[in-house]
């Protein structure tokens, strides 16, 4: 089977993203159209020009550190702004066949360099994306990011009371990135036990990524993780796996994401099939599309072709994805019945 037909094919598979940001999934005619709306320092005289500097690129240094610099803060200067590049979002994974979205953001990202406040780019990214949601008809949740290196107690328990009040419009957790090596778990205990004590926010950790399978446990017996971001170190350390299966901790797994910055060398040898093998909950996720040049269907044809994973093994997947989603029991159900009734509608189309 050819590449397109078999891309075609996994589009129209019902997908679920838990871990896709939003500043990494924002059009590149957008960011031209912005960039030279703010006369932004970049090369903005066509697409291909600016692709150099905001995507990833074969050849390139595959660093976490490399990777990083492809983000930039400077795109927003309005909530019009941030409510384009949500909406937008939203529909890009729709028409990926992504039923329901898990749309990760840093407010403090959104408003480093305008003069907008965490509470107007929250409310601008809820209210933009839930419409979009409603008119391409998937789900929608919001995952509140932090990162580790820009740690303010005062700052962040603001934000994470202001994402408890917003609940009720499908804001759903909180998320850690950054550099694992230099500020590990403990040092944010606290703020993590604010979020427990919300009562209503789930709690994912990027942990694993690059560090070790000792940083993933600790982001589950300190931080109370309920899902781990990447989690590849995981896969090195018996005890780690089998700690992840018994506590059913879903890993938010993204090979695409996991070569180009160096985590994984080669994809066939991508721990997820081995983690799968071992009855952790893995799950296939995009990370930051735009930058990899990719869809989430790009990292499903990593399963089917690098793994030989088969239909049935990336239903089981989705129905890790479901369980493991920051929704009420109801939508859950929901949820299950509607990725199980897409791929019983996919049989016979050419993939086993």
């Amino acid at each position: 089977m050819e590449r397109d037909e078999r891309l075609e094919i996994l589009k129209g598979l019902p997908k679920v993203d838990l871990h896709r940001h939003l500043e990494g999934a924002l059009r590149i005619d957008t960011m031209l159209e912005l960039g030279r709306k703010y006369n932004l320092n970049l090369p903005l005289e066509d697409v291909s020009a600016l692709l150099k500097m905001v995507t990833y690129h074969d050849g390139e240094p595959r660093t976490l550190a490399h990777f990083l610099t492809k983000f930039r803060s400077d795109w927003y200067r309005s909530y019009q702004d941030i409510e384009r590049v949500a909406g937008e979002a939203v529909v890009d994974a729709a028409g990926e066949g992504v039923v329901h979205l898990e749309l990760r953001f840093s407010p403090e990202h959104f408003t480093r360099t305008s003069k907008l406040d965490h509470q107007g780019v929250m409310q601008a990214v809820c209210e933009s994306a839930r419409a979009a949601a409603s008119d391409v008809g998937i789900g929608v949740g919001f995952i509140i990011t932090f990162t580790r290196e820009r740690y303010d107690f005062s700052a962040w328990k603001k934000i994470v009371d202001l994402a408890a009040e917003m609940w009720e419009s499908d804001v759903a957790g909180v998320d850690l990135a950054g550099d694992e090596f230099h500020h590990p778990n403990k040092e944010f205990e606290k703020i993590f036990q604010r979020v427990m004590d919300t009562e209503v926010l789930g709690t994912t950790i990027h942990a694993g990524e690059g560090t070790t399978a000792e940083q993933v446990q600790s982001a589950v017996e300190v931080l109370k993780a309920r899902r781990i971001g990447h989690g590849l170190k995981a896969a090195e350390d018996e005890g780690v796996i089998h700690f992840l299966a018994g506590r059913k901790v879903a890993l938010e797994m993204c090979p695409i994401s996991n070569y180009q910055t160096g985590c994984v060398n080669d994809l066939q040898q991508h721990p997820l099939p081995r983690l799968d093998r071992s009855d952790v909950a893995v799950t296939i996720n995009s990370d930051d599309p735009s930058i990899h040049r990719s869809t989430i269907n790009y990292d499903y044809d990593v399963a089917v072709t690098r793994w030989g994973y088969t239909l049935d093994d990336l239903l089981r997947l989705e129905l890790n994805a479901a369980s493991a989603a920051f929704l009420p029991d109801d939508r859950r159900e929901d949820l299950r019945r509607r990725i199980e009734r897409g791929y019983a509608e996919s049989r016979g189309q050419g993939l086993k």
